[in-house]
């Protein structure tokens, strides 16, 4: 049997032996080689008793803090009753979930589909959009990430994927953000068009309504169906339980993912109108996961749910989200040749510096403050936070005076 209590001290020889030397080379630059030990709420600690508020959360994934002990209560019951189940055959979990998701997603939304990871979830709506349509045409957005996975990756806007693992899907077409480019694009050969509602990956750029709003009607037009990926945004980082509902915006199919597993589990879903469910009706079984859907992740994932509505956290997102936006502003102001641009909705803001190694720079300066923030993977002048929605005002200030601290380091 493994002595973990013996790797927690001394983790790293075993890690660049079996895992990677390059990854914590690179996050070495971020002053961020380290290995995490103890976690709890907002904040982690690494091997050396370090403690540090995770402001990255595994890219925004831990919705809620680490240890919400709502969400440990319900693992630790679900363990005494089930196990992952058998993918493939009904459960009152899945069921359960099902519904719920029915319940709180924007629109007419009836239908799931469970996975394990966002890239997953949007592989499935792509596949769901050319099955049900018949076309091959999939228009996505510069600047767009949705993924590591086959469809989700031809999607993305990172050059550096197409050019080591190419060639990528075809039928992709990728254009600019922007009404014209949407409505000169969308015909009626095109499946689907797949956004987000904010470009996290791009450096945290929310898009305007009116482009989200051409992208609704182009759709409805010409047939095709709107993908809304909510991977980053949804069940309530960003001040709404759902970012589309900002902008008034019913998906024809929606992918949520990161903030529905509590920390505890990987799950995701891709849910779909019933106009779209009639291409799974006729064709039972075209698409399975081994392990979405599985029941242990089906009652965290409700659990986190629950939580974050009884609790209306979205509202907490806003109002700290407000004063961390606040608090950056008043940074960038000080020395604007240092920071161009705050930017984003609750709490997933973006924080630009001027150039690259600045980013690189601030980004290490935070960790020796005791703060984990990291630049974005398509723009990396651009800091992201991301901390836990249910981040108190008290820590907020805490946060601040340390991010507020290393500027000065």
């Amino acid at each position: 049997m493994h002595n973990f209590k013996e790797l927690e001290q001394e983790p790293f020889d075993v890690y660049y032996k079996t895992i990677s030397k390059a990854k914590p080379a690179k996050l070495e630059a971020y002053g961020l080689n380290i290995a995490l030990a103890g976690r709890e709420g907002v904040k982690v600690t690494d091997t050396g008793g370090r403690r540090y508020f995770d402001c990255y959360c595994s890219g925004g994934q831990q919705v809620l803090g680490n240890y919400r002990h709502e969400v440990q209560a319900a693992f630790r019951k679900a363990l005494k009753q089930y196990d992952l189940g058998n993918f493939i055959l009904m459960s009152a979990q899945k069921a359960a979930l099902a519904k719920l998701l029915s319940e709180v997603t924007p629109g007419n939304l009836k239908h799931t589909v469970f996975g394990v990871g966002r890239g997953e979830a949007n592989d499935f709506a792509l596949k769901l959009a050319r099955g049900a349509s018949g076309r091959k045409e999939i228009v996505c957005f510069e600047g767009g990430s949705h993924g590591q996975t086959g469809f989700a990756l031809s999607a993305s806007g990172d050059q550096r994927q197409e050019k080591h693992f190419g060639p990528l899907i075809p039928g992709i077409r990728r254009i600019a953000p922007a009404v014209d480019a949407v409505e000169e694009t969308v015909t009626s050969s095109t499946a689907a068009v797949l956004v987000e509602p904010i470009q996290s990956d791009a450096g945290v750029v929310p898009l305007p309504s009116n482009l989200l709003q051409a992208i609704r009607v182009a759709c409805s037009r010409h047939g095709a169906a709107l993908i809304v990926d909510e991977g980053q945004c949804a069940f309530g980082r960003t001040g709404l339980l759902f970012e589309c509902l900002r902008h008034g915006v019913q998906p024809d199919i929606l992918t949520v993912s990161k903030g529905m597993g509590g920390t505890y589990y990987p799950i995701s879903a891709t849910i779909f109108n019933s106009r779209l469910n009639r291409f799974m009706l006729t064709h039972t079984l075209i698409h399975l996961s081994t392990f979405g859907g599985a029941d242990l992740g089906c009652l965290v994932a409700i659990a986190t749910i629950e939580i974050i509505r009884k609790n209306r956290l979205w509202e907490n997102a806003r109002m700290r989200g407000a004063e961390m936006a606040k608090g950056l502003q008043q940074l960038a102001a000080a020395d604007p040749n240092r920071f161009s641009a705050v930017r984003g909705e609750g709490l997933m803001l973006g924080l630009e510096l001027t150039d690259a190694a600045a980013a690189e720079q601030f980004a290490a300066g935070l960790a020796a403050k005791g703060v984990i923030a990291l630049p974005t993977t398509l723009n990396p002048r651009v800091i992201r936070f991301t901390p836990p929605i249910d981040i108190t005002a008290e820590q907020t200030t805490e946060l601040l005076d340390c991010i507020f601290a290393a500027v000065q380091n």
